[in-house]
């Protein structure tokens, strides 16, 4: 299901009309066991490893070998076998059971990772060099893929170091290594900045949460305002596990095990904790009222997604109608995973069946 702007399409329901309210992608009614949102167009993993995209087109990132948008999903060319996939600004990642990675769409940063830079990639094309892959992430205009290893790898635009290798080129069309990182066991890309979250020895649960790049708000986390190069640990997350992170357009979260919810960076839209304060947040500090039972967070650029056990979302941040606060998401009540892109969002919603008698 989705709901927000959709004046490409990125709603995927035929239309290019917004709405308020979830309503169902046409074409996927069943089989989906993932989504991910990126600008202006969305992807979705279906059961049986295909993956069909829709929104935004103009740069390839629906990889059906045009450069057009669609209002309802096309299938991705050429690829088979996927298990997960990522929604960058404009372009789009896959990876596939085999642990190799695939991109496609807008090319201008080196997104694609195979030692080009141009307009655009209307296919899925394989990012060389990358094996064992089993985690991918893509931001705005670069990437991220975790390796069976521990390590984390990453290409694309490097302006304001969100690369992590300490360079200060301005990009990478080929994955460099990220430094200083190892035992890592989860990833998230923003804009511009960069998250992992490494586990603190071979037999410790215990986990430290890591962040590098674009730090005009303070989504780092460090307490400061200054771009980082290298990654550097978060201070003052509370929860001895994360469970979960996400990064948005200048803001971090981070979920634990406890069922927390740490937020810090950019408040401009009330991304923190649903009431605008203006006043970025350099440190995390626990989102109060979350309640219990969260299994998922989600941060775009405009909207901030929680899913509860009990399959309910509730959403805050940048709204044009002018709500404030966190709100439940009405109409999702066996929600399974959500997405937030840039004034979209997307949540896998699991239909009851029906019984005939």
């Amino acid at each position: 299901m989705s709901w927000g702007d959709n004046f490409v399409g990125q709603l995927g329901n035929g239309t290019t009309a917004g709405s308020v309210a979830p309503g169902g992608i046409r074409g996927l009614s069943s089989g989906i066991v993932q989504v991910s949102a990126g600008q202006q167009h969305g992807l979705a993993l279906a059961s049986d490893g295909t993956v069909w995209a829709w929104g935004e087109g103009s740069s390839g990132e629906l990889g059906n070998g045009f450069l057009n948008e669609s209002t309802t999903p096309v299938n991705v060319v050429g690829l088979s076998g996927v298990t997960q996939v990522s929604a960058g600004t404009q372009h789009s990642l896959a990876l596939r059971s085999d642990g190799t990675v695939w991109a496609w769409g807008q090319n201008l940063n080196g997104e694609l990772g195979n030692g080009t830079t141009y307009f655009a990639q209307p296919a899925p094309v394989q990012v060389p060099g990358l094996t064992g892959v089993t985690q991918i992430a893509a931001g705005d205009f670069f990437n991220l893929a975790l390796r069976s290893d521990g390590t984390v790898w990453a290409w694309g635009d490097n302006r304001v170091g969100q690369l992590g290798d300490g360079s200060t080129a301005a990009e990478s069309d080929v994955p460099v290594q990220v430094s200083g990182l190892s035992r890592v066991i989860m990833i998230a890309a923003g804009k511009g900045t960069a998250m992992a979250v490494t586990r603190r020895s071979f037999i410790s649960t215990q986990t430290t949460v890591w962040t590098w790049g674009w730090n005009f708000y303070g989504q780092i986390g460090d307490g400061t305002f200054t771009n980082r190069l290298t990654p550097v640990p978060v201070a003052g997350i509370g929860a001895p596990v994360v469970a979960g992170i996400a990064e948005g357009y200048g803001d971090s979260l981070a979920l634990g095990s406890d069922g927390s919810v740490w937020a810090w960076g950019a408040d401009m839209g009330g991304q923190l904790n649903g009431y605008p304060t203006q006043a970025p947040q350099p440190t995390p500090a626990e989102v109060a009222g979350m309640g219990s039972g969260i299994t998922q967070i989600a941060a775009g650029d405009g909207p901030t997604l929680v899913l509860y056990s009990d399959g309910t979302v509730y959403t805050w941040g940048y709204n044009p109608a002018g709500q404030l606060g966190r709100v439940q998401v009405a109409g999702l009540t066996n929600a399974t995973q959500v997405a937030a892109g840039e004034d979209f969002s997307l949540a896998i919603h699991l239909t009851p069946p029906i019984i005939l008698r």
